[in-house]
C-alpha cells in the first residue's frame, strides 16, 4: 500500500469512528431529554372545588340556568354531594375491611421474611393510597 492510500484509509477510519462515537452520544443525550407526558390535567382548573359547585357550575352552563333555577338546584346538588360522600367514605370502609380480613388469611401461609416483604408492600400501598407519593415501588398483587 502507498502512503498516499495508508493516509486515506487512516482518514476514513478516523471519520467512521468519530461518526459512531458522535451518533451514540447523541443517541444518548437525546433519549435523556425526552419530555415526559403532562399528567393528567383536571377539567377545572385552578384551586379544588366541592363537587356540588362543580355540578351547579356545569349545570348552570350547559343548561343556561336562570339565577332562580340555580338557587332552587343549588341545596339538591349539595345534598347529593353530602350522599355521596357517606356512601364513598363507607364503601373505603368496606373495601379496607376485606382486604383487612383476606391479609388475615395470607399472613399465616408466609415465611419471615415474606411476612416482612407482604407489610411493607401493604404500608406503601396505604401511603399511596392516601395520597402519598413518595413511595416508589409497585406492589404485584
Amino acid at each position: 500500500m502507498t502512503t498516499k492510500t495508508k493516509m486515506v484509509c487512516g482518514l476514513v477510519a478516523l471519520f467512521v469512528a468519530g461518526a459512531v462515537v458522535g451518533g451514540s452520544v447523541g443517541f444518548v443525550m437525546a433519549k435523556k431529554s425526552v419530555p415526559q407526558p403532562v399528567a393528567d390535567q383536571r377539567r377545572e382548573q385552578g384551586p379544588k372545588r366541592d363537587f356540588a359547585d362543580k355540578w351547579c357550575s356545569r349545570l348552570t352552563e350547559d343548561l343556561n340556568l336562570t339565577p332562580e333555577q340555580v338557587a332552587k338546584i343549588k341545596p339538591i346538588t349539595q345534598q347529593t354531594s353530602a350522599e355521596l360522600k357517606a356512601i364513598h367514605a363507607e364503601q373505603g370502609e368496606r373495601v379496607r375491611a376485606v382486604f383487612k380480613a383476606s391479609h388475615e388469611q395470607i399472613k399465616p401461609i408466609l415465611t419471615s421474611e415474606q411476612l416482612e416483604i407482604f407489610e411493607r408492600k401493604n404500608r406503601e400501598r396505604e401511603m399511596r393510597f392516601r395520597g402519598d407519593k413518595s413511595s416508589a415501588s409497585k406492589p404485584k398483587c
